[in-house]
Formats: structure tokens, C-alpha cells, sequence
């Protein structure tokens, strides 16, 4: 009995190394590591690895060498934006909903001031109303 299993697919960057100032292959896996997930590189097409021993085969060869040697010059500003646009996203998405709880809050307080309004102008018609019953002239001067 043969059972499907669900490949975790993720792009590889290289890690920046601050000493050298240049882009060095770091493996995402750690030793040993089980159910590992299936990184695509960009230096060829269709270049993939899947765990330690694929990695350490696959930074050996000669296009990806010259990858990580330009990397800065092509694909550095990509992922930047890319990270920079995921931030600003959930930035926005999070700002989107802040505005749609403060509307919801906006109209509920404008509708409890009509409400009170509502009930001054209904209070102020009673005391009209009283104010007149209670009237009266007086006889004796007449």
C-alpha cells in the first residue's frame, strides 16, 4: 500500500556573512534532520536538494558557485522586496482592520447620541407639556 506524502517546497537564500561581506551557503537542515523540506535553488532550473547530504552535493557544483557570487547582483534586491513586501502587507492588513473596529466603535457611539437626543427632545416636550398644565391667573387681581 503505497501513501501520498506532502512535499513542504521553499526557495534557498544564502546567509550573509558580515566578516567577509559576502553570501556563503548555509545549510537549513540540521544533522540528522527527518521529514526535511525540499529546497529549490535558484542557481539552474529544476535544481532542488532534500537534506544534508543533498546539500552538501549540490553547493559543490560549479553554477552554484558562480550563484552565490552574484547573488548580491541579481537576486539580493528581489528577496529584499519581497520580505519588505510581505511586512508592508501585514502592516496593512492589520492597520485595515484597527479602521474597521474604530468605524464599528464610531457608529455605535453616534447612535447612542441620537439616542440621547432623541430622549432630550422627548424630555424637554414633557416639560413643556407640564409647564403649561400649571399655569394659572390669578382672580384676585383681576
Amino acid at each position: 500500500m503505497s501513501q501520498l506524502v506532502q512535499v513542504y517546497t521553499d526557495i534557498y537564500k544564502p546567509a550573509f556573512d558580515e566578516n567577509t561581506d559576502n553570501y556563503v551557503d548555509k545549510s537549513p537542515y540540521k544533522p540528522y534532520e527527518r521529514n526535511c523540506t525540499r529546497y529549490e535553488c535558484r542557481c539552474r532550473a529544476g535544481a532542488y536538494f532534500v537534506g544534508l547530504s543533498q546539500f552538501k552535493q549540490h553547493i559543490k557544483s560549479k553554477t552554484h558557485k558562480d550563484f552565490i557570487t552574484n547573488y548580491t547582483k541579481y537576486y539580493k534586491e528581489v528577496d529584499e522586496l519581497g520580505e519588505t513586501n510581505k511586512k508592508l502587507l501585514s502592516e496593512k492588513e492589520l492597520l485595515s482592520r484597527k479602521n474597521d473596529h474604530l468605524n464599528d466603535t464610531n457608529r455605535s457611539l453616534t447612535l447612542k447620541i441620537q439616542k440621547l437626543q432623541n430622549q432630550n427632545k422627548d424630555l424637554l416636550r414633557i416639560i413643556g407639556d407640564l409647564n403649561e398644565d400649571n399655569e394659572f391667573e390669578d382672580c384676585s387681581e383681576s
